[in-house]
């Protein structure tokens, strides 16, 4: 855990809120997508007499929805690493043995 006065790297800290939101949006979108590319291929594949590919097009697109939700309202990751510190970078170069002048 960092103390109040000890400064964060800037590589550490989440993206912000608008950004979390626009990366949801897009999974979102792109599942719908794909959703909408499983219907119409059920009804090209369905017209052609392919009633085997269109079966698996149509469950494709009837699943495709609940994938679509459940990944666009999952929250960020969270990590279990410790966020680095900028003082224990500086206290391990601080430690290193320097040769001395008379040596």
């Amino acid at each position: 855990m960092t103390r109040a006065d000890e400064p964060v790297l800037i590589t550490t800290a989440p993206p912000s809120p608008a950004a979390e939101r626009r990366a949801r949006e897009r999974r979102y979108l792109i599942t719908m997508g794909l959703r909408l590319v499983c219907f119409i291929l059920a009804i090209v594949l369905f017209g052609v007499g392919q009633r085997l590919l269109a079966g698996f097009a149509v469950a494709g697109s009837l699943i495709l929805p609940w994938v679509a939700v459940v990944a666009a309202n999952a929250g960020p990751t969270r990590t279990a690493t410790p966020a680095p510190s900028l003082y224990a970078k500086r206290k391990a170069a601080e430690l290193e043995s320097r040769p001395t002048p008379d040596e």
